[in-house]
């Protein structure tokens, strides 16, 4: 097993550069085994096959090596892949003009490689590199061509511009890349604010204005969202419908300023409990709901217990300190459950509570 932070477009740009160089290898190849034959059936006695080992088949070896140990670092290194697949290039580039003929000045412009590789890569650093020893090639060039004559210097500046302009347009290119990539990102960051936005105004629009809470609507919303979701990325979730025990009681006891005061506390402690991956509603009079999210049913279950504690714990100064109690009933969601099913499922949890001592949690 082994493991890779590279994004999904890296890996495919690593992927296409090491289709090409297998493509460059057998092009190379096949060069060399034409001009061979070529040869051979021209110059039989002059072509030796120490020769052509020597000019074809070794530097053709060393270049499958090379991207045989690219294969490997792209399987198990993939970090390193970037900078592997541009040094190589540059071997690539000087092996395949090692062992071409002195004579073929456009030998030269296979050393345009590195260049574009770095340009791909869309990274200065490799650039500066790749152009540093584009300057260090056309040097010796210089060198040589000052030996042979006026064409040779001149076909060398041909090259220099080449590269120069080459090099240039890639920094172009590279800065204009990154302009895109923050024109980009500040699109998506406003994109997220608006859609930051649109959420805080829809959840004003949808929460219960008592107690805080979404409300019944916004609850079915996301439930079958949730549900719909699981089809494509299954991930453990948990439905509890909690009920306040003799709630008209109170109501009729104390009146309904005092249940709101209940009802409003009971939302409370469930807004401290539930996480940032959870979704608390009150569906309704004295009932509420929670959808539990990326727990197992044990974790949940501790939740709603200390829910359920935090509750009966709590006096209440409006009613002379004494408290109330909740009923819960849980359903742990399996894949073939409906909206319809799993909520009922609940609820059926919560009627056995209520009808078997309240003040407890039934799992159905």
């Amino acid at each position: 097993m082994h493991t890779t932070s590279q994004t999904p477009r890296q890996t495919h740009w690593n992927r296409v550069l090491l289709n090409a160089f297998w493509i460059i290898l057998i092009v190379d190849l096949s060069i060399h085994m034409f001009v061979s034959q070529c040869l051979w059936g021209q110059h039989s006695d002059t072509l030796t096959m120490g020769e052509f080992i020597t000019q074809s088949l070794i530097p053709d070896s060393i270049i499958l090596t090379l991207i045989i140990i690219l294969e490997f670092i792209y399987r198990w290194k993939p970090l390193w892949s970037e900078l592997a697949i541009t040094v190589a290039s540059h071997l690539f580039a000087l092996l395949i003009i090692i062992n071409l003929n002195d004579e073929l000045y456009v030998m030269s412009l296979i050393m345009l490689l590195p260049l574009l590789v770095s340009m791909i890569y869309m990274k200065s650093s490799y650039m500066i590199a790749s152009s540093a020893v584009c300057l260090l090639y056309t040097i010796i060039l210089f060198i040589k061509a000052s030996n042979h004559g006026y064409v040779p210097i001149t076909q060398t500046i041909i090259i220099v511009l080449i590269f120069a302009a080459t090099a240039l347009a890639g920094f172009a290119v590279i800065g204009r890349g990154r302009d895109l990539m923050r024109s980009l990102e500040n699109s998506v960051k406003s994109e997220q604010e608006l859609r930051i936005q649109n959420i805080i105004m829809d959840r004003l629009s949808k929460i219960d204005p008592l107690t805080d809470l979404y409300n019944h609507k916004t609850f079915h919303e996301y439930l079958g969202w949730l549900i719909d979701h699981q089809q494509s990325n299954p991930f453990p979730m948990q439905l509890a419908v909690m009920d306040i025990d003799n709630f008209k009681k109170v109501n009729d006891s104390y009146g309904h300023s005092v249940g709101d005061i209940v009802l409003q506390k009971v939302a409370a402690i469930l807004l401290e409990h539930v996480g940032p991956d959870d979704f608390a509603a009150r569906f309704g009079g004295e009932e509420f709901v929670v959808i539990l999210t990326s727990k197992t049913l044990d974790h949940s279950h501790e939740i709603m217990k200390h829910i359920l504690t935090s509750i009966s714990d709590t006096p209440f100064a409006e009613m002379n300190d004494k408290n109330v109690t909740v009923s819960i009933g849980m359903h742990d969601f399996i894949g073939t459950d409906s909206k319809n099913s799993t909520f009922q499922k609940a609820d059926d949890a919560l009627y056995e509570a209520k009808n078997t001592g309240k003040n407890k949690i039934v799992i159905s």
